[in-house]
């Protein structure tokens, strides 16, 4: 008699019975293939990383630096590039508004992984009723007031057996973890307009400047034509070809400060800040000192950037909600 229940002999059962035997050789099958079913999507993606050399022949002269610092825009050594991005980054409304994002995509893992934990429903009831003063004689006596209390309480849990509530919350999971990195993508996005809008208005301001002094210069030259031709050694022909140039130089004059206008405008945009309180005081290019660029960065630079992290992260929430996806069924009927 083989171990088991006391008085029960699964030997006689299945020799008396062989199709138990069969079936429960299928069942175990059936749940081996079922419990195997989960771990194709529950095995980490595979890495995309390429094997890179540590040093490569052209850059044997070179040492590696120290990767790029976060606040790469001090490296110009502009205060007033440094007040416009700090301010940016606090007062930005896309910043804003993806800061926004990812805490409601938190806030829906949460809702999400809800449906990992038991579910508790309380219910009460308060019942008033009062009975008349009146007795069968006629006489009055007094009334009494009588309150019930009720109350009830349930519990509930639900046995996530093939995963798919869990499947649910890490694919909501790796959606928060990607809405991060999307508000990285928006800042760093963010911050590089700002510089160069900042840098457009100084161009902008140096251009003005030039301008302006070129219909000096021509507007001297201009003067002497005239002496020149009071003194009667000059003609007609040379001081009307002189105004035409004073009139082209000045013409350029507009569209330039046009042109001012619209970078200030976006850049007041982007610090939220209406044009008429927006003052750049940098005055020229020339006062920027541009950071030194060296060679010897790593490559793995590369994966750090937050729009490659949040792709990664959507392929893991994808993957995720591949193992959530309800069963496809089919149209067909099977043929008798």
């Amino acid at each position: 008699m083989s171990q088991g229940y006391p008085g029960v002999a699964f030997d006689g059962l299945s020799a008396a019975f062989p199709c138990l035997d069969r079936a429960a050789r299928w069942l175990a099958t059936l749940c081996i293939v079922a419990s195997s079913a989960g771990c194709i999507l529950t095995t980490d993606l595979p890495d995309p990383a390429l094997d890179i050399p540590d040093r490569y022949k052209a850059a044997r002269l070179t040492d590696k630096d120290a990767p790029p610092t976060l606040d790469w825009w001090r490296g110009f050594r502009s205060k007033e590039l440094t007040d416009l991005m700090e301010e940016a980054q606090t007062v930005n409304l896309d910043i804003a508004a993806a800061t926004a994002r990812f805490i409601q995509a938190d806030a829906q893992a949460r809702i999400t992984g809800a449906a990992l934990l038991p579910s508790l429903q309380g219910n009460g009831s308060e019942t008033y009723s009062r009975t008349s003063g009146a007795s069968a004689s006629g006489l009055s006596i007094g009334g009494r007031e009588v309150v019930n209390y009720t109350a009830s309480l349930s519990a509930a849990y639900e046995l996530d057996f093939w995963g798919k509530n869990r499947d649910a919350t890490q694919a909501a999971e790796e959606t928060a973890f990607a809405n991060r990195f999307d508000r990285d993508v928006v800042a760093l996005t963010t911050l590089v307009t700002v510089a160069n809008a900042y840098f457009q208005v100084l161009a902008s301001q140096d251009r003005i400047r030039t301008a302006e002094r070129n219909i000096a210069s021509a507007t001297r030259i201009l003067e002497a034509i005239r002496q020149r031709f009071e003194a009667g050694t000059g003609t007609d022909l040379d001081v009307a070809q002189q105004e035409s140039v004073v009139a082209n130089q000045k013409a350029l004059v507009p569209p330039l400060r046009q042109t001012l206008a619209q970078n200030i405008n976006a850049l007041a945009t982007l610090v939220s800040r209406p044009p008429e309180r927006l003052h750049v005081t940098g005055g020229s290019l020339n006062r920027i000192s541009p950071p030194r660029v060296t060679p010897g960065l790593p490559s793995e630079l590369l994966t750090q950037r937050p729009d490659i992290r949040r792709q990664e992260l959507q392929l893991a929430s994808a993957t995720a909600n591949v193992g959530n996806a309800p069963p496809a069924r089919s149209s067909s009927r099977a043929s008798s």
